[in-house]
């Protein structure tokens, strides 16, 4: 983990268990302190995916949990790179199988 700043982007991995990342199952797991510590908390939070496309229909940024779910996981999804802003803030999740 490399933790943001407004001259560098933070970089998180979180990998997943490989039951979690299998293709028909969902997860959920809360945007990491390292990212909300460094955010400005009046900044809106942007999430996309790293080429800055919108997240795919099966994962999504739930704003009142802070927190990122997904539901029906489709086979070869991951490695996945992650975009979240906080004003000028920028930091990248990497969501992978564990063993990848």
């Amino acid at each position: 983990m490399r933790p943001p700043s407004e001259q560098l982007p933070g970089l998180i991995t979180v990998l997943l268990p490989k039951e979690m990342a299998t293709s028909g199952s969902g997860f959920s797991f809360p945007i990491p302190e390292q990212v909300l510590d460094s955010a400005q908390v009046s900044s809106p939070m942007r999430v996309k995916l790293q080429n800055g496309s919108d997240l795919p229909h099966w994962l999504r940024y739930e704003h009142q949990s802070k927190a990122i779910i997904a539901t029906a996981v489709p086979e070869g999804a991951f490695p996945l790179q992650i975009s979240v802003t906080v004003g000028s803030v920028v930091s990248t999740i990497v969501i992978s199988e564990k063993g990848q």
